[in-house]
């Protein structure tokens, strides 16, 4: 934890530093091994002098000429032009260096390398140097990539330490929290909704992480499904007192049995999640349907994929369900997406879902790297008892790991199979066990089976009993084995079990051996 701390220190301080640390450095000049600064220096036809005396005038030229991995969004000189003139100057050195600073980092990926094939309709999983997320989408009509909806990438350049993308517009920075955002005029109703029920405070609030304190503070994101007011208006609702009398609410808004607190709820999810994680489905689903849980107590949404266009509770009689009008607003503190319905609370039928063990917003906020997939090798995150709530666990004897993080090497062509390349991996030793809470199940008979990586072994080891509520499912299995000949991503069976009640479970699972257990997530099908 230390080494990691000392590392996000020296990052923050490259990126912060008021004069350029590598001044005195040198590099090659060779046209085959040119860093991303330098190229853009030498090379007359990308037209980005305007961005090559921005990195100077702010002290960083230098520091993204270093033999790390970076991606570098960088704005024509035609795109620097007009923002220049919307600031009203004429040269980058007049811009306030602060913001010049500011813009540079958040055009800027550290640590990672994105080419032009590793961008999908969603946030990218990585945050530029201010700590922001970007996100991509491509253009029907042209096919062309576009950033934050703002901007389209024109060019991209492999140099020695990463990939420059030549942008037509520059990216403004995000400095806006959900609850900004509902600040528009277009979502008064729903804006007033949520003041009402106490959910400002959370959409309001930015938690950064603070590395030159030493240690790393908790930073919740959230994913916000925003009605707009015509949606409203075109039901007769005009204003937050119609809004109560249509869903019949009491008048203690704040109570999480309230209809309308209910109804604000149902609207968050309490991860960012962004429209590629909404459309993303396991191979093997034809049905191409997943439920999901709401900030509403044991309330789901239903996704589901109707001729390429995703629908939230899409009912199969009327063939109508609510769509996604406008996708991926970035803010400071998750993501919003604007819909064209009402998304009235509505109990889905049966679905397939997909549990991830290491799907809990608590890891989300103080793994540094979660779920980031784009590293060479495999990514540690060992877990202490005392900083994790939603995990509870016995190791046999204590002097075994317990639990850790771990996200797979992007090479690697069997551990990536996990959902987001990332797994809980167990280490509990002989009769240990851990417990953690599921999201909430609709009623129904399911069959249970857990999806994990399978290390190579002739034989089996890693054995697991799993009890949901108090109750055993099925019988023990394995983990590792079967195979001495290659490694594999199994789904092992675990057994049937019946929910009477649409809620969530207790979820322990009883390490039989001392042998590690690499787990991805628990699925749960319905079955007659």
């Amino acid at each position: 934890m230390k080494k990691l701390i000392n590392l996000l220190i020296l990052s923050t301080v490259i990126f912060c530093s008021c004069t350029d640390p590598f001044d005195n450095s040198t590099y090659s000049t060779t046209a085959a091994n040119l860093p991303a600064a330098t190229y853009m220096e030498k090379t007359d036809s990308l037209k980005v002098s305007l961005w090559v005396d921005l990195l100077k005038y702010t002290d960083l030229f230098n520091t993204i000429n270093l033999q790390a991995s970076y991606t570098c969004f960088v704005p024509s000189n035609n795109a620097m032009q007009a923002y220049l003139a919307l600031k009203g100057v004429t040269s980058v050195n007049q811009l306030n260096k602060d913001d010049a600073r500011l813009l540079v980092r958040y055009h800027t990926i550290k640590g990672a390398l994105y080419s032009s094939v590793d961008f999908t309709d969603g946030v990218m999983p990585d945050t530029t140097a201010t700590g922001d997320y970007l996100s991509s989408a491509f253009i029907p009509t042209s096919g062309a990539i576009q950033i934050n909806m703002e901007s389209s990438i024109s060019k991209t350049i492999k140099v020695t330490n990463g990939y420059i993308h030549i942008l037509d517009k520059v990216l403004t920075p995000v400095t806006e929290t959900i609850w900004d955002k509902m600040q528009a005029p277009e979502f008064s109703i729903f804006k007033q909704a949520i003041e009402a029920t106490g959910f400002k405070n959370i959409l309001n609030t930015v938690i950064t992480v603070d590395t030159m304190a030493g240690y790393l503070v908790h930073k919740y994101r959230y994913t916000l499904f925003a009605v707009p007011n015509d949606v409203f208006i075109a039901n007769n609702i005009t204003d937050l007192n119609s809004l109560v009398i249509y869903l019949n609410a009491g008048s203690d808004y704040t109570s999480p049995q309230n209809a309308l607190s209910n109804y604000v709820a149902y609207h968050l999810l309490n991860q960012q999640v962004s429209y590629s994680d909404l459309s993303a489905f396991s191979l093997n689903d034809t049905v191409r349907s997943k439920n999901m849980s709401t900030m509403a107590p044991n309330q789901l949404i239903n996704i589901k994929d109707v001729s390429k266009v995703l629908n939230i509770n899409y009912d199969a009689t009327t063939l109508t369900g609510v769509k996604l009008v406008q996708l991926n607003r970035n803010c400071k503190n998750g993501v919003m997406h604007v819909v064209d319905g009402l998304m009235p609370v509505k109990s889905p039928k049966p679905n397939k879902i997909q549990w991830e063990l290491t799907d809990f917003p608590q890891l989300a906020s103080i793994i540094p790297n979660y779920r980031v997939a784009s590293g060479t090798s495999n990514y540690l995150y060992y877990f202490s008892p005392t900083a994790l709530t939603c995990y509870n666990w016995l190791s046999v004897p204590e002097s075994k790991v317990g639990l850790y993080y771990e996200i797979s090497n992007k090479n690697d062509a069997v551990r990536i199979k996990a959902i987001h390349s990332d797994y809980l991996v167990l280490s509990l030793g002989m009769f240990g066990w851990v417990e953690m809470q599921s999201p909430a199940i609709v009623a129904g008979k399911y069959n249970v089976f857990i999806e994990h990586f399978n290390p190579k072994n002739a034989v089996l080891q890693g054995k697991l009993s799993f009890i949901l509520d108090g109750a055993f499912v099925g019988s023990q299995i394995t983990t590792i084995g079967s195979s001495a000949k290659a490694d594999a991503f199994l789904k092992t069976l675990i057994g049937t079990v019946t929910f009477t009640s649409t809620t969530t479970h207790k979820l322990r699972i009883l390490a039989g051996d001392t042998y590690e257990s690499t787990l991805d997530c628990l699925t749960f099908e319905p079955t007659k």
